[in-house]
């Protein structure tokens, strides 16, 4: 693993601690919640009310990262399809505790495989979320663009190789994956 790889993992590590505590510091009523500007932004995007709520219920490093890649994807002109679908794809997550996640990504967020070991159930959640987010998504009431996105979203997240050149779908998605995984652009 090289020097990238493990600082890109410790970042991760540390965002979802800095998420969690800063959900501590807002009960406390000292900071606005994590998910606020989440909320937000699917208000702006006119997501239903169970979207909202989904999210509101969701773990604050879900919300946090979502909310962080939802904001990326805004700045870049993304449509407002693959802006709700960064909002929604980690929502299969559930509320996985923080330590079954720390884990998932210190093995470097595997999609694929069965979980083992320790916590294996909560880490078989997240490695499974991607290929569980379109459906959520339709239940939620989720137009058929978004849902379509978290479909190629799944895709390509199970895939090892990238192909080519992408275009299209594949190259929105693409976009959505590299900000969501760190990548910079």
């Amino acid at each position: 693993m090289n020097f990238a790889t493990r600082a890109h993992r410790l970042q991760q590590v540390l965002a979802h601690l800095q998420a969690v505590g800063r959900q501590q510091v807002a009960r406390l009523g000292l900071v606005t919640p994590v998910g606020a500007e989440g909320d937000a932004h699917l208000r702006a995007l006119r997501a239903t009310p169970r979207a909202r709520r989904a999210f509101a219920a969701a773990h604050p490093a879900d919300q946090a990262s979502a909310t962080r890649t939802a904001a990326s994807l805004r700045r870049l002109g993304a449509k407002s399809d693959d802006q709700l679908a960064a909002l929604l794809h980690d929502l299969p997550k559930g509320q996985v505790g923080l330590l079954p996640r720390v884990i998932h990504v210190l093995e470097g967020s595997p999609v694929s495989g069965r979980a083992r070991g320790p916590l294996a159930r909560s880490r078989q959640t997240l490695r499974l979320h991607a290929s569980v987010a379109p459906k959520l998504a339709d239940k939620l009431g989720a137009p058929r663009g978004t849902i379509t996105i978290l479909q190629e979203l799944a895709r390509q997240e199970s895939r090892t190789t990238s192909r080519g050149r992408a275009t299209g779908i594949d190259a929105r998605v693409r976009l959505l994956l590299d900000i969501d995984s760190g990548v910079a652009r």
